[in-house]
Parts: structure tokens; sequence; C-alpha cells
């Protein structure tokens, strides 16, 4: 395959998206596989870099948040004629993204979610029962997630987007990896002090990822289950990382979908993928494919 690796981006998760790229760009040497590689730094690609990837077999994107994952650059590109990139097509991936719109949607679908409430700009602090888990509404790798514990701390806040104050969930976290339309093994989650925070997703040894994770196969089998109902919910599309959290009764619920996951050396979806006996590269190849098949579709 011949494949063109956009990456970076102008969101928050910048730099975990080049990080990952750099891992693609490496995984991808001495295989069959050409990579040409794009920095994207935000907008509309330059017109001979949209031809540069509509040459290509597959668009890889290795972007993080943003418009580079929330539908923005793939509406874009799709309009340019670019349907071959890699992971959801727009309506699903700015659906995923928007944290308050993706609850709502998996528990009309039975999917259980925790309590929760957005609180917009310039608008008094909501009554919510404290601790709660602050989050940006629209965003990835947990950038500017906090946990709140007191009323005073509640009322520092003055956010200037809409902001996600959910409860705050005191079982155990877990993700689940889905690729090709099948879950892979979940990964249970555990932060060395602290929450699952920007932080602790990306400072190697910070957080314990057991894959498998120690539960049972029951256990393991809702998991998927729920996962794959809020995958389909969302209309998600050739691989995603669904993650959830335990109620203190024991019952996952759903926090968000990820539908460009992270591909860094701590990331949870090739983990997951290793527990399956799917190597980095071949991971790598198989997010391509699906890319890949849907060009070769088009031109039949």
């Amino acid at each position: 395959m011949r494949i063109f690796l956009l990456y970076g981006g102008n969101s928050p998760e910048r730099a975990v998206a080049v990080q990952g790229a750099l891992r693609v760009i490496d995984a991808f040497a001495g295989s069959e596989h050409t990579v040409t590689a794009h920095d994207h730094r935000g907008g509309l690609p330059r017109e001979e870099v949209l031809a540069a990837m509509r040459a290509s077999d597959a668009v890889f994107l290795g972007l993080h948040g943003g418009e580079g994952e929330g539908g923005v650059l793939q509406s874009a590109l799709e309009t340019a004629g670019i349907f071959h990139y890699t992971g959801t097509a727009p309506a699903g991936a700015a659906l995923a993204l928007d944290k308050a719109r993706a609850r709502a949607a998996v528990e009309k679908a039975g999917v259980p979610i925790a309590r929760g409430t957005v609180w917009m700009p310039d608008a008094p602090p909501p009554s919510v029962t404290l601790p709660v888990m602050a989050k940006p509404v629209s965003g990835g790798s947990s950038v500017g997630l906090c946990k709140i514990n007191t009323a005073a701390e509640l009322s520092a806040l003055s956010p200037t987007d809409p902001l996600l104050l959910e409860e705050y969930l005191t079982g155990r976290e877990f993700t689940v990896g889905v690729l090709e339309g099948k879950p892979l093994p979940p990964v249970e989650i555990i932060p060395h002090g602290g929450i699952y925070d920007y932080t602790h997703k990306y400072t190697p040894g910070a957080t314990a990822e057991l894959c498998p994770a120690p539960i049972s196969e029951k256990q393991a089998q809702r998991l998927a289950a729920l996962a794959m109902t809020a995958y389909h919910t969302l209309g998600l599309r050739d691989f995603a990382r669904i993650d959830f959290k335990e109620s203190a009764n024991g019952t996952p619920c759903f926090l968000e979908a990820n539908t460009l996951p992270g591909l860094t050396k701590t990331s949870l979806l090739p983990l997951a993928a290793g527990a399956s006996g799917i190597s980095y590269l071949t991971l790598c190849v198989r997010m391509a494919s699906a890319a890949a098949k849907r060009k070769r579709t088009s031109e039949t």
C-alpha cells in the first residue's frame, strides 16, 4: 500500500499525535508498504497535499481531538473527493467527540451512564452532588479533566466552553478496543495516584494497564457487548476505543468513545491488539487496509 500519513493537528493533543505518528512511521519502515508523512497544522490541506492523498491507497489519520477527530477534517476530505481515510465518517466522529450527545445516544440504546450535567459558559455553577469529574464536552486524551471535591473548587471554575460535570464513579476503570467491528480484550486501567488524566495516560509507569483485564468471562462479555452497542449506536467505523468506569455497585458506565485512539508506546488500542496476537505493524496495516478497501470499492 501507498499510505499518506496526515499527523499532528492543532489541538492540545498535538504532541501525543506526533508521538504516535513517529511510531507508525517506524513500524512501516522496512515493510512492503510506503509512507508519505505530512505535518498537518489545521484547516483544509493545500491542494498539492490533497492531490497526494488522492493518489495514495490509504490516508492514515494520526490526529487527536479538535477538528482532526471531530468530523471537521473528515468532512473537508470528503468534499475534496477523499473517502479512503482511516476511521469514522464525519457524522459519527462529530457525535463521538461531543461527550454530552454521545452520552445521551448510548443511554437511549441501553448503555449505563453516570449522572451528569453540562455547565455552559457564563452560567452559574449547577447544583451537583460532589465529588464530580469536570471534563470539556468536546475534547480528547483527557485534556482538561479534573476532579472537583468541594463547592469552593467548583465555584473557582469559570468555563469558557461547555463543561461536563459527571458523577465521580468509585469503581474500576476499563477500556475496550474495537478493530474491524470486533471487540478486543478489555484493558483495566489503574492510575498510580490521582485520576486517569492526560499525565497518567502518557507518562510511562504512571498507570498500570492490565490486558486482558483480570475479570471474569461474564464481566468481559458484558463490557464487550456494551462497547459494541456504543460503537454501533454512535456510527463508528473500522476501529475505536470505548471507555468505561464502574459505579459503586459494579455497573460499567460509558465514559466516552475515541474514534482515533492513541498509537504511542503507552496507548491502549495497541496493547489490546497485542493481547490478541496482533503486532503493532499488523494493527496499522489493518487500519490502513480498511480505508484502502473503500477506495478500491469506489473505483469498481
